[in-house]
């Protein structure tokens, strides 16, 4: 016989706000980057990879904290 799945409870609402924050964040720096990086801008296409990377921690941080 097989076994129920585990009921799954419902995510918090700030998880929710916070990933759609974050994704919003990391796609338009990443953006701006390849934008930067394409028009030989390197001073200031570095910078906004570096937040695009901290949206990403930011994102595996908040996921952590939700479980």
């Amino acid at each position: 016989m097989q076994e129920k799945p585990p009921r799954s409870r419902p995510v918090p609402v700030y998880v929710v706000i916070a990933r759609i924050v974050i994704v919003c964040g990391m796609s338009f720096t990443a953006a701006a980057a390849i934008f930067f990086f394409l028009g030989g801008v390197w001073q200031v296409g570095l910078p906004a990879l570096g937040l695009a990377l901290a949206f990403l921690v930011l994102m595996f941080l908040v996921e952590r904290s939700a479980e």
